[in-house]
């Protein structure tokens, strides 16, 4: 079977199909995936690539859409939540797609060159979309997270690419959710799937490596922010962190991709700061994790039956993945001045929210293995 895979360019949108690329190729099965920038980091993890737009990045499309459409780019950042939300990134990303022509092109001459059986999309990319369409294989829409807008939506809201190629969605087609069910209920007929934490992979510096492998005599905290510079609300968080670790009886292992860490000066002697660390390791020693609300840390949080503490920043999805988490009794939304050592103690001895946590955790252990909907894929294949 012969497996293309579409993502947008972002790393919270690529990395939670790590899991299933793996399992298609263990199976035996062809991989190949038509992305750019970030979304080639599937590479990294043994699939083979097609860069379909140089340098590109889903965060230079949103720069490129703020100088085009500002408008259409400010409302990502409203507080637009649930369906609205949706509506909101899903006509947010259709219209950056718009300028990215030579892109969008790339990804649907891809398809119709390599000829696959099966298209696996995330739920943004229409491209791969149309591409399944017009080639008539089926296609799959993987989620990255508890807030995927569908196929029908975004039908809508890029009608005008499905209209230039002649298509409407594809007659045969599925859904992959790895929400935890309790957490954000599976739509009906959309296939479950365990998540599988990822977050890249590279070599271990010595001071990292024997922090993951050294067992910590006090709780320790995992402090992730996002990727990319640090912008006000997070350096806030990032100073309540600092000025909060010496009165705390707790380790912070803070991840800080790409960010100069200069302008907060020394570091607390409790404090460890990386640009990268394998969350999968990192969070199998940790007794709560505090993050910036993305959906991908919040899901490595639940995978490892973490208590979170999310500061609630404003836009892109980040308010309602926090309600979210809140809602299930495994995580805390508060306001970025609240983080101190009142809120840190209160988590860390919160029993309620740490079987809540355990809860999640086994459910996820519970969801069908990455195996286990290779095989349905491969029966969707053969009934198509």
């Amino acid at each position: 079977m012969r497996v293309l895979i579409t993502t947008t360019p972002g790393t919270g949108h690529t990395y939670p199909l790590v899991a299933l690329n793996w399992a298609l190729q263990t199976a035996g099965h062809e991989v190949l995936v038509a992305s750019c920038g970030p979304g080639l980091a599937l590479g990294e993890a043994g699939a083979r690539t097609v860069d379909v737009a140089p340098g590109l990045s889903l965060e230079k499309m949103v720069g490129l859409l703020a100088q085009r459409h500002p408008e259409v780019a400010g409302r990502l950042l409203q507080e637009a939540d649930g369906a609205g939300y949706l509506e909101v990134v899903g006509g947010a990303v259709a219209a950056a797609l718009r300028l990215q022509p030579e892109m969008v092109a790339a990804v649907i001459r891809t398809a119709e060159e390599w000829r696959p059986d099966v298209v696996v999309h995330s739920p943004l990319l229409t491209p791969g979309m149309v591409a399944a369409a017009k080639l008539g294989v089926p296609a799959v829409q993987h989620g990255f997270g508890f807030l995927n807008p569908s196929a029908e939506l975004m039908r809508e809201l890029h009608a005008d690419l499905f209209e230039e190629h002649g298509v409407d969605l594809p007659e045969v087609r599925a859904v992959v959710d790895i929400s935890p069910p309790s957490v954000v209920p599976t739509e009906p007929g959309a296939w479950p799937l365990r998540y599988v934490p990822y977050n890249g992979s590279g070599p271990l510096p010595k001071p990292l490596f024997d922090l993951l492998n050294r067992v910590p005599e006090t709780p320790r905290i995992a402090v992730s922010l996002g990727s990319g510079p640090v912008p006000g609300e997070a350096a806030q968080v990032m100073e309540r962190i600092l000025a909060t670790a010496p009165k705390t009886d707790a380790e912070f292992v803070v991840v800080l991709p790409r960010v100069d860490l200069e302008p907060f000066g020394s570091l607390p002697d409790n404090v460890h700061a990386f640009d990268w660390v394998p969350y999968s390791a990192l969070l199998a020693r940790c007794s709560a994790v505090v993050h910036h609300a993305g959906p991908g840390t919040a899901l490595g949080a639940m995978a490892h039956g973490l208590p979170q503490i999310m500061p609630v920043f404003k836009g892109l999805g980040r308010p309602a993945v926090a309600r979210i988490v809140a809602d299930r009794g495994v995580g805390r939304a508060v306001r970025p001045e609240e983080v101190g050592p009142e809120l840190l103690e209160s988590v860390l001895a919160d029993e309620g929210m740490r079987t809540a946590a355990a809860e999640v955790r086994e459910e996820i252990r519970s969801m069908p293995a990455p195996a286990e909907v290779v095989g349905r894929l491969e029966e969707l294949v053969a009934g198509a």
